[in-house]
């Protein structure tokens, strides 16, 4: 018992010397619009214009949702860019699938986060394609990455670049990103695989969260519809009761959750990046 909180303590402690306490702040506030910002497109717009430049300096970036493809590989969807023309992102996109040195780590499950620096020794980024089309147009000399995965399924890529002159990305931003990781995938994962009950929550789950938060049979049955990606609208039709009366049940599933809205109560389900053992609650 000690030594655990010896070691949670020095956790802590080494986290704390990343942030300072308004940070931390302001870390919370980027997490909480990751989750409730209406729609993914304008969650990506906000995060890279308005809300990341609080906690990390960068002159360009780009956040790019993925979809794997039936022969393994990935194509990019909707990407938001900061700072960059159209053409740089499609030439981002490119060269990125084609040439981009740290490709690999879209499919990685050991790492999430990644600095490139082409002042560092070694670097063979100047020899690449994607730096005499993507980065030297654009005057960069650095950048740092976050690749976002969901139960090792790649959800999304994040990358950062400064410009020419600016300083290295430093182990803090690399920190600050890390944190947001699960945000992301949260929010990624559940726009790519809305619909899809069984990728949420395992069998037996459902029976569970009814009775962990005394759901009624009525409430436990628009929680499954809800997880589905079923509206207000198709609700009130499928079970042939008022838009109204649809309102007041989540209405009462959202205060015996203690959440205000559907995107919490989805938090609230047994969604990890570790892998659930579907036959155990079978």
């Amino acid at each position: 018992m000690i030594y655990c909180f010896i070691i949670c303590f020095l956790v802590r402690r080494c986290a704390m010397a990343f942030l300072e306490e308004n940070e931390w702040i302001l870390l919370n506030e980027v997490a909480y619009n990751i989750s409730f910002i209406y729609t993914v497109e304008e969650m990506q717009k906000a995060i890279l214009n308005r809300w990341l430049p609080f906690l990390i300096s960068y002159d360009a970036a780009v956040f790019s949702r993925l979809s794997v493809t039936e022969n393994g590989d990935f194509k990019f969807l909707d990407t938001e860019g900061y700072n960059l023309s159209l053409q740089s992102i499609q030439m981002w996109e490119d060269q990125t699938r084609k040439d981009d040195a740290f490709r690999w780590m879209i499919y990685s499950t050991n790492r999430s986060t990644f600095a490139e620096d082409i002042s560092q020794p070694g670097s063979r980024l100047r020899d690449s394609a994607i730096y005499r089309t993507f980065w030297e147009p654009n005057r960069l000399s650095c950048s740092a990455g976050l690749c976002i995965a969901f139960r090792e399924e790649p959800m999304g890529f994040l990358r950062l670049y400064r410009k020419e002159g600016g300083t290295p990305f430093t182990p803090r931003d690399l920190f600050v990103l890390e944190q947001l990781r699960m945000h992301f995938a949260y929010r990624l994962a559940y726009e790519a695989k809305k619909g899809d009950s069984r990728y949420f929550f395992a069998k037996g789950y459902q029976e569970k969260l009814c009775r962990q938060y005394g759901l009624t049979a009525r409430e436990g049955e628009m929680l499954d519809l809800a997880v589905q990606g079923w509206s207000n609208d198709d609700i009130s039709k499928q079970l042939s009761i008022s838009i109204h009366t649809v309102k007041k049940h989540f209405q009462s599933i959202y205060a015996k959750m203690h959440v205000r809205n559907r995107v919490q109560m989805l938090q609230c389900l047994p969604i990890s990046t570790s892998k659930v053992n579907f036959d155990e609650l079978q």
